[in-house]
């Protein structure tokens, strides 16, 4: 018996089920009638922002993670004052954590004195514990609501490099959006500027922008108070039937993440990870190494970028679907960061952005496993470095044991005490110091109870008097809105006629 071939209404009636499965994940609609032009590094990139923004008419938006004070960020900086003194609305919003020198130094008052808007995201509050936590970390700049641009790179001369240094420009990936998406890039803007002070005024925000082209997207702008790229992610993980090829700048999986991503590999989706082999946060380039060997055992292919750093955040599926943007694969873009990115789901651009990633791997170096346990090694051999404060050395075995240990303790006290996943053999030394760990602690909780109670009593006072301080701050806001509305009711009310009998 034959099963019969499915029909083109069964067909439609998938591609319409998928589609609602990604606009829900995502919380974002498939959007058509772009024009997306990939914009690979900052000699793609740099020259593209400054003659937009050097052309703009109307409008410049800007919502950057690192705006800095050299030699570019100064260029941009200028430019935007420039436009700003013609009459072209500017308006500038930084993180005050990746600005905070810039921001503590002025550098962005000609801006304002030439007639822009600047704001500082998240600045440090005491009356909220965890002002530090949320990071605006998107990068998108509007201009004159007609051309959007998105990805990795921020205003900064580091994705140039050093050529007297000999050292070269850092990879990394964005976009320019054309088209009706370019309106979903302006209303993500207008919602983060609002988080931070007044909205924009409705003339502030141009209509919808004509269809420029025939490509489908869709621009997810995540909040702190939602996980749209965690779930999309996890989809696209699942949903990849060939191929899923996937760079990232700072690879901190959720336990949940890696299980997606070793499923696929295991039912045979050619998974390829790549990740810096030197990054400009080294910690985390040494805490990523630590995930390697569950990939690698379950069949992901790892690789390093040889280049002095690889900061490009981007997955392609199947040839079909990809994904660029300011993500990384780590639990604060998913749930702590403002972030933006953009799906396409187009063969043509997922098509380009594959053969990139093939030409990325061609100065990539291959980790596998080897040895009689194995362990991850490099196809080709590191070159040696320098001894650092943070690597005083290449990471001897046991060191790379303690720092993978140390790694896995969060993910593997977690699973224990929530009992949603299997634990593997290979988390037998985790499990140990975890209950090591404790022991220790016990101990020294009896015999040095002020040595343990000193810092708790610290850390609860600060944390006391930062959350009593927000009590009395959401206090004081529910007053003043309960007053309002009362003078607004007491204006609204008719005035009574004088000969009006006296109320009883």
């Amino acid at each position: 018996m034959t099963t019969p071939s499915p029909s083109p209404a069964s067909f439609e009636f998938v591609r319409q089920l998928a589609d609602q499965a990604f606009a829900r994940s995502a919380g974002a609609p498939l959007v058509e009638g772009n024009a997306v032009t990939p914009l690979f590094d900052c000699t793609d990139n740099f020259p593209a922002w400054a003659e937009a923004i050097a052309g703009a008419t109307d409008c410049v938006y800007i919502e950057m993670y690192i705006f800095a004070a050299d030699a570019f960020g100064t260029r941009i900086r200028d430019l935007l004052a420039e436009r700003a003194r013609v009459g072209v609305r500017v308006c500038l919003l930084y993180d005050w954590l990746g600005c905070w020198k810039e921001h503590y130094r002025g550098f962005f008052k000609p801006i304002a004195a030439a007639g822009g808007q600047i704001r500082a995201y998240n600045p440090p509050a005491m009356g909220d514990a965890t002002s530090l936590l949320g990071r605006n970390h998107r990068k998108l700049i509007v201009v004159d609501g007609r051309v959007a641009f998105v990805g990795g790179l921020c205003i900064s001369s580091h994705w140039e490099g050093d050529s007297e240094r000999n050292i070269a420009p850092w990879r990394d990936t964005g976009l320019k959006l054309e088209g009706p998406i370019v309106r979903d890039a302006l209303l993500a803007f207008a919602d983060s500027w609002a988080s931070t002070g007044a909205p924009l005024p409705a003339d502030a925000l141009p209509a919808t922008p004509a269809p420029t082209g025939e490509v489908e997207a869709r621009l997810i702008a995540t909040t702190p108070d939602t996980a749209y790229m965690m779930r999309l992610d996890l989809l696209i993980a699942s949903f990849a039937r060939r191929t899923l090829w996937l760079s990232d700048a700072y690879f901190m999986a959720s336990g949940l993440y890696m299980t997606a991503l070793k499923h696929a590999a295991q039912d045979g989706v050619d998974v390829r990870l790549l990740v810096p082999r030197s990054s400009d946060i080294g910690w985390i380039a040494t805490v990523s190494r630590t995930l390697y060997r569950p990939l690698l055992q379950a069949g992901v292919r790892v690789y390093e970028w040889d280049g002095p750093m690889m900061h490009g955040k981007t997955a392609v599926a199947d040839g079909r679907w990809a994904r660029v943007g300011s993500t990384n694969l780590n639990y604060s873009s998913w749930f702590s960061n403002r972030e933006v990115d953009v799906a396409i789901e187009d063969t043509g651009l997922a098509g380009g952005l594959a053969e990139r990633f093939l030409k990325d791997l061609e100065n990539s170096t291959e980790i596998v496993l080897a040895g009689r346990k194995p362990r991850p090694v490099m196809v080709k051999p590191r070159r040696r470095a320098k001894p650092t404060l943070l690597s005083p050395s290449l990471v001897p075995r046991e060191r790379a044991a303690a720092v993978r240990q140390a790694a896995r303790i969060g993910d593997a006290f977690g699973a224990v005490v929530r009992g949603t996943r299997l634990v593997d053999a290979s988390e037998a030394a985790a499990f140990l110091t975890i209950g090591l760990f404790f022991i220790a602690l016990a101990l020294l909780t009896a015999l040095f109870p002020y040595l343990v109670a000193a810092p708790v009593a610290l850390l609860s006072l600060l944390s006391g008097g930062a959350i009593t301080l927000k009590a009395i701050n959401l206090y004081r806001a529910r007053r003043r809105r309960k007053l309002a509305e009362a003078a607004a009711l007491t204006a609204a009310s008719p005035a009574p006629p004088d000969d009006a009998p006296p109320a009883q």
